[in-house]
């Protein structure tokens, strides 16, 4: 603590905003801040012989302070997203915050509404030349119904309502054509040059004459553009253990960082020149990180290298744990909603798990060969990473990468040298407009050798996630299961450093408790069902046997099968116009695909205790099923609505 002043600081900013987000206190966090500042007055007026006894109140009163502070800047950012609008379509004003995504049916469009309210909602549009060549700060008048965000309701399934609450968006609206109109009005804002200087330098990537993947991928690793990366490169690079790569954060900044310092390097390293030098790195940095359009990821890791800068004139060039708790109070001040984002979560878990193992483990060997000294930090640099970061991956998604020492072996020189050759490519191609011959030649030699080198690690991370076991998959742990973990990492780490009987009692009373859990786990067998998911594109629907999936084929009619109940499964209307002599009963009646169906005809065929409508069903179909089963007194369930339905066995 010490060592580390800030880290006080932030512990009081954590407080505030886990205090806020679990607690929801019914008083307004201001008093808490009021109260802070008179204990930080009380101890001015202390008696001088008690000065040192009473030395902890004016830091009690400011961390106390700190914590009210760090708690209403979190009710405000939630007051933003809470979702206050009119059932009834209602026009708005808003300006564009991004560049608009084509999605299959839509344009998904970022949305700050300035009137009637001040809120960000997700804007689906019908697709058309208007609608995909908008614009960051382009201003609308848009004519909607805004609704809330809504899971789909699957099993195990991913909260998309509390990602988009942190996100700080509080509904979505989808309109047409004839809905909406620009006003011809533009802001411009910091973050919206940004973007447009970033989708410029995206136009000139396209010049490159690179395939779409070598494409989306140096778009991905240098500007953190990821829209245009296919479901199979990311699930590649999950499988791979290499995610990280194609996110923008310390690694890539820290490689354009290390350009920078070597573009300064003629100036001098003490007096004035220093200071001029690390003036113009971090003027640099920032461009940098203007050019992604101001990402979270990278101005986090701006920050912190930032810091090092800083630290370079004051002669402290390194980075530690202060470094890292001034670069999480910062990230954290500007938008409390960022500590409950996985990607603020898995860096600080990363650098932390660095700064505190690796030094530790790389004295066990010293290398006499530089190459072998290479793979020997980059691996004791891999694995500290993944001591930090393994429990929250299991966390979130129950799967850990088993070759990910080798894949980051091999992948991440490359990255480097990738990420060189573009800043060289990109300044090769401002100056093609002077028409030197030289030029255009170095320029399609570069783009070859940069297309050969993604093209190389493209097949190095597809090689490994075709091997057998790449990724274990299937192993969520829960929330007392994640902090056993951690309880467990550090309290042998602790142990092995010091030999303290204490860290040793702790280590066996955690794995203990850890083992505990997972064998309650372990016996309790999973409940077998059918489940008929929530699925936007189509009808999906199958088994859960020993908690594997088993997907089941959808035809025009089907009886599906279950030990305890009879369910039917319609995807064609063909009973308009026909009569039946025999009802048949069921327990379940599934409709899907056909916006056809009438519950008036079909009981003429079949008398269902519980109508399933598919989220396949058109609303305004599902409506009208609803309210049929509503007057005949049939049980529904609407799968759109009410999420997946799913029966036990």
């Amino acid at each position: 603590m010490g060592q580390t002043p800030f880290l006080r600081i932030l512990i009081s900013v954590i407080s505030g905003i886990l205090f806020c987000r679990y607690i929801s206190p019914p008083i307004p966090m201001f008093y808490f801040g009021l109260i802070g500042l008179a204990i930080m007055l009380l101890s001015f007026f202390t008696p001088k012989k008690n000065d040192f006894a009473l030395r902890w109140l004016f830091g009690f009163g400011s961390m106390f302070f700190l914590f009210s502070l760090s708690a209403q800047f979190y009710q405000y950012r939630a007051s933003q997203a809470l979702y206050d609008f009119p059932s009834e379509a209602t026009s708005y004003i808003g300006e564009v915050l991004d560049f608009p995504q084509n999605k299959k049916r839509s344009v998904a469009c970022q949305v700050h509404l300035i009137y009637p309210t001040d809120k960000k909602i997700m804007l689906y549009l019908e697709p058309d030349t208007n609608s995909k060549t908008l614009e960051p700060g382009d201003q609308l008048v848009v004519y909607a119904s805004v609704e809330p965000f809504k899971n789909l309701g699957n099993p195990d399934d991913f909260d998309y309502e509390r990602f988009m609450q942190n996100k700080g968006f509080s509904g979505s609206a989808y309109t047409n054509s004839s809905s909406w109109f620009r006003t011809g009005e533009r802001s411009y804002s910091l973050k919206t040059e940004a973007l447009r200087v970033r989708a410029k330098i995206l136009d000139i990537y396209k010049s490159f004459d690179l395939d779409n993947d070598a494409y989306s991928f140096i778009s991905a690793i240098t500007l953190g553009y990821k829209a245009d990366l296919t479901d199979q490169l990311k699930d590649a690079f999950r499988a791979s253990g290499t995610s990280h790569v194609l996110a923008v954060s310390g690694l890539h900044v820290g490689i354009i960082y290390i350009i920078i310092i070597s573009l300064f390097s003629f100036l001098g390293k003490r007096g004035i020149a220093l200071v001029i030098k690390q003036l113009l790195i971090l003027l640099c940095l920032w461009g940098y990180v203007f050019i992604t359009g101001m990402p979270v990821s990278v101005v986090r890791a701006a920050i912190m290298l930032s810091l090092l800068s800083i630290g370079n004139m004051l002669n402290r060039n390194e980075v530690n744990y202060n470094t890292l708790a001034v670069a999480a109070f910062f990230t954290l001040i500007i938008n409390p909603f960022h500590l409950f984002d996985l990607g603020f979560q898995l860096s600080f878990a990363s650098v932390s798990s660095i700064l505190f193992f690796q030094p530790k483990i790389s004295n066990h060997y010293v290398a006499k060969n530089k190459v072998i000294g290479y793979i020997w930090r980059l691996f004791t640099v891999s694995l500290s990473a993944q001591l930090g970061v393994f429990p929250l991956v299991l966390y979130y998604f129950g799967t850990f990468p088993t070759y990910f020492f080798i894949t980051n072996l091999l992948v991440l020189p490359f990255i480097g040298v990738i990420i060189y050759s573009a800043v060289g490519l990109t300044f090769l191609t401002l100056l093609s407009s002077l028409n030197y011959g030289f030029v255009h030649l170095l320029i399609k030699i570069l783009s070859a050798f940069i297309q050969f080198l993604i093209n190389t690690v493209l097949k190095i991370v597809f090689f490994f996630e075709s091997l057998p076991m790449s990724v274990l998959e299937g192993y969520h742990i829960t929330t007392l299961q994640l902090f056993l973990i951690f309880a467990t990492v550090l309290s042998f780490s602790y142990f092995m450093l010091h030999k303290h009987a204490k860290a040793l009692i702790a280590f066996l009373l955690s794995l203990t408790l850890f083992l505990s859990t997972n064998l309650v786990s372990y016996f309790k067998s999973p409940i077998d069902q059918f489940i008929v998911y929530n699925s936007y594109n189509e009808p999906e629907m199958g088994y859960v046997i020993n908690g594997q999936r088993i997907a089941l084929s959808i035809d025009s009619l089907k009886t599906i099968s279950h030990p305890s109940a009879n369910i039917i499964l319609l995807t064609d209307n063909v009973y308009t116009s026909k009569t039946s002599s025999f009802v048949l009963p069921v327990d379940y009646l599934i409709l899907a695909s056909d916006n056809s169906f009438s519950i008036t005809e079909l009981i003429t065929f079949y008398l269902p205790k519980k109508v399933i409508i598919d989220s396949s069903i058109g609303r305004y179909a599902a409506e009208k099923i609803e309210n049929e089963c509503k007057k005949l007194n049939i049980a529904f369930h609407d799968i759109s609505n009410s999420g997946a339905f799913s029966i036990n066995f």
